[in-house]
C-alpha cells in the first residue's frame, strides 16, 4: 500500500506529538532551560551544587531550589527592598545594577558576591576574586544565622565590605571616567574604546559579546546591563584579551 505525501506528513505530526506527550508524562519535557548549576564531581562535596556556577540570570528562587538557603536570606544579606518586588524575583545580576562600582572603583558587588555569600552560608568552597565586595549586611546575616566564619575569612569580609543599600535611595555610582594608558584594567567605567587602545580588536570584542559593537564609546558595564549580559563574566573574558595583548 502506498502512502501519499499528506499521509506521511500526518504520520510525522502524530509521531512528534506522541513523543512530546510521552516526555511530558515522564516529566522530561522542558519548555525553557532549567537553572541548575553544575555539581562537584569529586571530593567531600561530590554531588552537591557548585556556587561557582551561579549565573547572573539566576533568580533568588533558583538559588533557593539548588542550595540550602532561602531567597529571603539572600535579600537580607544584600539589603534588597522586598517591598519593590518579592525576594524570590530578584536576579543575581540585579546586584550589579543596584550597587555598581564600589570602593572608589576598586571592586564591585555583583554575581560573584552572591556566589561568595552562598559559599560562606552553606560551607561549600568558592574563591572570590580580588575585586569581589559584599555589603556589610552579609557579615550580619552570617552572624545572626549562626554560621561559623574563621578569623581570616572574617577579616577578608570586613576588608571587602561596603555600606548596604538604603531602601528607596539609589546609591551613587562612580561615574567619572579617566582614560588610562598605564593601568590596563577593565572597570565599570571603562569604555570599549579603551579596550581597543589596549590592543584588543573590535572583532575579538564582538566575539566575546556575541552581538555587534555599535558604539566604541559606550561604557562596558552600562552596555552589558542594557543588553542583558553579565558584566562579571564578560569583564573576565575581555581582561584576558587585554592581558594577552600586553607588549
Amino acid at each position: 500500500m502506498k502512502i501519499g505525501a499528506k499521509g506521511i506528513a500526518a504520520s510525522a505530526v502524530v509521531t512528534i506529538l506522541g513523543g512530546v506527550v510521552l516526555l511530558m508524562a515522564l516529566g522530561s519535557w522542558q519548555t525553557e532551560s532549567e537553572k541548575i548549576p553544575v555539581k562537584f564531581s569529586t571530593g567531600e562535596f561530590a554531588g552537591m551544587a557548585n556556587p561557582e556556577d551561579i549565573r547572573g540570570s539566576y533568580s533568588f528562587a533558583d538559588v533557593e531550589k539548588n542550595f540550602p538557603i532561602t531567597a529571603d536570606t539572600l535579600a537580607a544579606a544584600f539589603a534588597l527592598d522586598v517591598t519593590v518586588k518579592p525576594a524570590q524575583d530578584y536576579l543575581a545580576k540585579d546586584l550589579e545594577a543596584l550597587y555598581g562600582e564600589v570602593a572608589d572603583g576598586a571592586g564591585e558587588v555583583g554575581t560573584d558576591s552572591l556566589k561568595w555569600f552562598v559559599s560562606l552560608f552553606t560551607g561549600l568552597p568558592f574563591t572570590p576574586g580580588e575585586d569581589t565586595y559584599v555589603p556589610r549586611t552579609v557579615i550580619e546575616v552570617l552572624r545572626d544565622s549562626g554560621k561559623v566564619v574563621d578569623a581570616d575569612t572574617l577579616a577578608q569580609l570586613e576588608a571587602k565590605s561596603v555600606e548596604p543599600l538604603v531602601p528607596g535611595i539609589v546609591p551613587d555610582v562612580v561615574d567619572t571616567h579617566v582614560e588610562s594608558t598605564t593601568e590596563r584594567v577593565i572597570k565599570g567605567n571603562t569604555t570599549y574604546a579603551d579596550v581597543i587602545t589596549w590592543g584588543v580588536t573590535q572583532a575579538e570584542i564582538e566575539a566575546v559579546l556575541g552581538v555587534p559593537l555599535k558604539s566604541k564609546t559606550d561604557k562596558i558595564r552600562d552596555h552589558l546591563l542594557a543588553n542583558n549580559l553579565e558584566f562579571s563574566v564578560v569583564k573576565t573574558q575581555l581582561q584576558a584579551l587585554v592581558d594577552a595583548s600586553a607588549p
